[in-house]
């Protein structure tokens, strides 16, 4: 079990470890020193920032629970009648010794003590390779930017949720101090600095991912996570501005009404703007976000017909449910096939155009004026599914029904439905439910993960979520 203290010793370590040796015996224990000392030249930088996408994809964040136990919370997903992977969050069980809890909060820290590390350091480099090691850097932003994102969505109630956004947040660290004891950030101090953070790598970084596609951020994909960040803020003029500078920038293109459910089993599709890359060699194999769903797999959860059922006959969309002879009664007749692969090769999508389309959309229709703007962006993605379909032409809040119904249906196993809810300050209702509980009212203090026990018992600074 690690504290914030241990976790930055063992980050430390592994950074000391990427860049300064080839042999792990070589390291004594004493190495374990201020984090910028570890890193000397451009490849090191290249080493520590590679380590920060590996946790990235660890099956306790990307990999895995990050996307399922939103959804196993949410009325998209029903249990199978033998789950047991994160069965308390699918029931509202979940305790402060919960172990995916305490795994996901030590892996984002870790990550992010990678992150300062890069960011505080104060190594110069030859001129000629100033802009390699700047985008490093902005990607170290970005990455911070991302994960305190991700970390004040899964421990904290949403930003509408007091006023102005005072309710607590996370620890924000800065910098390396192995002995911390910090307190919670509140909720709006954690969005600050994730926008500040984002819009410093905007000024860092080149347009062309290092890695040469999509598994690596470039200013754009940092832009399209900024649209998402405004958006749960409800900054509705920057999260529309964010989202057309993606759309108009030409670099992604919606993939075609007759390829979208193969899309699902490629890697880097057009319309693809960050990945989180799983290959033959390195993927989470048993344990990977897909096995949670197939047949091949666990299997443990089960698409609703509460999603299902708002997807039109014959939409593209219904190709990613695939029908299962083997399920019967409450438990039939589909599993979702988002992530098929048997071997847990499909990379984690964090974000893609058509989420640009409907942050745009809704963001439009938030605004006076706007609302012939929103339209034509969401039925950029209901078209997209079925070329057919009647086009929204609707306004107020009947718009703003319609362009939730499309992120229900177009973002669905993303990870993206309890937050919609909460956010909406809505309940979770599920229409089709196998679980022990089956309405859950809106406010709930058990909508968010547990601060874990481990953290508490170290840190006398750090506050507990209500109801755990």
């Amino acid at each position: 079990m690690k504290n914030l203290k241990k976790i930055f010793t063992v980050a430390i370590l592994t950074l000391v470890m990427l860049s300064c040796s080839d042999n792990f015996l070589e390291l004594q224990p004493q190495q374990s020193v201020a984090d910028t000392d570890a890193l000397t030249t451009l490849e090191d930088f290249k080493s520590s920032i590679t380590g920060v996408y590996n946790d990235l994809s660890n099956s306790d964040y990307y990999g895995r629970y990050f996307f399922l136990i939103p959804d196993v919370m949410s009325d998209d997903v029903k249990q199978n009648s033998q789950a047991n992977r994160v069965r308390n969050y699918a029931e509202y069980v979940a305790t402060v010794a919960d172990a995916q809890a305490e795994d996901m909060w030590e892996v984002m820290y870790e990550a992010n003590v990678a992150n300062n590390a890069i960011i505080n350091s104060k190594v110069e480099v030859p001129a000629a390779v100033q802009a390699d090691k700047d985008h490093i850097v902005g990607e170290a932003y970005a990455l911070r930017g991302l994960i305190y994102f991700d970390m004040v969505r899964m421990f904290a109630q949403h930003y509408q949720y007091t006023a102005n956004a005072s309710h607590l947040g996370v620890p924000i660290v800065l910098d390396f101090d192995q002995l911390s004891q910090p307190t919670r950030n509140t909720v709006a101090e954690v969005y600050a600095q994730i926008i500040s953070d984002m819009q410093k790598a905007l000024t860092l970084m080149k347009d062309t991912p290092r890695s040469g596609n999509k598994s690596t951020l470039s200013a754009t994909a940092v832009k399209a996570l900024l649209a998402r960040v405004y958006l749960y803020k409800d900054d509705w003029v920057n999260a529309e501005a964010m989202a057309t500078e993606v759309i108009n920038s030409g670099k992604y293109t919606l993939v075609s009404n007759a390829n979208y459910v193969s899309s699902w089993a490629t890697d880097y599709s057009s319309e693809s703007i960050f990945e989180i890359s799983m290959t033959p060699s390195d993927n989470r194999g048993s344990d990977a976000l897909g096995r949670m769903y197939i047949v091949q797999g666990y299997g443990d959860y089960l698409p609703s017909n509460d999603v299902y059922s708002l997807i039109p006959p014959g939409d593209a969309r219904q190709g990613v449910y695939k029908a299962d002879p083997g399920l019967s009664g409450a438990f039939a007749p589909f599993r979702m096939n988002k992530y098929p692969s048997i071997t847990g090769e499909d990379n984690t999508k964090v974000i893609r155009l058509s989420e640009m389309y409907l942050i745009r959309a809704e963001a439009r229709a938030m605004q006076t004026g706007k609302e012939t703007g929103a339209q034509s962006d969401v039925n950029a993605i209901r078209l997209r599914g079925l070329p057919s379909a009647t086009p929204i032409a609707s306004t107020g809040q009947t718009l703003l029904d319609d362009i939730a119904r499309e992120r229900r249906i177009e973002l669905a196993f993303e990870g993206q439905r309890l937050w919609d809810l909460m956010r909406k300050k809505q309940g979770v209702v599920r229409n089709q439910c196998t679980s022990i509980v089956c309405t859950i009212p809106y406010p709930n203090d058990r909508f968010i993960l547990p601060i874990p026990a481990a953290e508490m018992d170290a840190n006398p600074n750090i506050q507990p979520n209500p109801g755990f």
